[in-house]
């Protein structure tokens, strides 16, 4: 047997399958990005969003659940509390590139993450990114976090870094339908927001437990109810400076 004649047709084989997954996955993006690319613009609003104050989280006492689709499966969302969240946007990650590989459930049905900060905090944008720096990322796995770090230099530091960590969410958005999702991705960084929803749990439609929503913006780490803190959110509605969609 030639050996190497073999290697050589395995190379290649891999560099095929490579190909076609880049090939799916750019495909893949693209349809994402044309199916949600236009949202209706459900209404406007004169009032300014007011980004002093904490999110507003009413626990509900009756256990409900709502059905959700993600792209390839159905889930069933467990609500655990009446939530809205607004202020400045630091980080935002919608992780569509490679969609596909290890591709977990969360995945399926969180399809974009959000990085907000409120009171001092968003009072001035080039104040705080000159002081601290965001980034929200998807490890190849299913992690998915956001991190914060300090500029120096550090002896003139506004805001102590519990602070920092008390006035800031990373948020899984679970869009309650195609206009709401469109409305997520015309978020930019920088930008003042406000979300409107649910705080929920994740299960699949066979009782499997996905993920676990935090209900306290103090935990820190993976202890915490949500795993790391992170809040699990059901978008009914979101507002986009003046622009409202739903």
């Amino acid at each position: 047997m030639d050996f190497d004649k073999v290697w050589n047709w395995f190379c290649r084989l891999c560099f095929i399958a490579l190909v076609l997954l880049v090939i799916n996955s750019l495909l893949g993006d693209i349809a994402f990005r044309i199916r949600y690319s236009f949202p209706k613009i459900s209404g406007t609003t004169d009032k300014a969003i007011n980004t002093d104050n904490e999110p507003v989280q009413t626990n509900l006492k009756q256990e409900k659940f709502v059905r959700a689709y993600g792209e390839k499966n159905i889930y069933a969302l467990k609500l655990q509390a009446e939530y809205s969240i607004s202020g400045l946007v630091v980080a935002k990650n919608t992780n569509f590139w490679f969609r596909d590989v290890m591709r977990s459930k969360f995945d399926d049905i969180c399809l974009m993450d959000i990085g907000i900060v409120w009171g001092d905090l968003a009072k001035d944008n080039k104040k705080l990114h000159r002081h601290w720096k965001f980034k929200s990322t998807k490890t190849l796995g299913s992690s998915r976090r956001l991190s914060w770090r300090s500029k120096p230099p550090y002896d003139k530091m506004p805001w102590s870094l519990d602070y920092v960590s008390s006035h800031i969410s990373h948020t899984h958005l679970i869009p309650a339908n195609p206009n709401v999702m469109g409305g997520l991705l015309s978020i930019k960084k920088n930008d003042i927001v406000k979300l409107d929803g649910y705080l929920v749990d994740i299960y699949t439609d066979k009782s499997e437990t996905v993920a676990l929503t935090s209900m306290s913006r103090h935990d820190i780490d993976s202890t915490s109810r949500g795993y790391g803190a992170c809040e699990d959110m059901y978008v009914k509605q979101v507002q986009v400076g003046n622009k409202i969609y739903k």
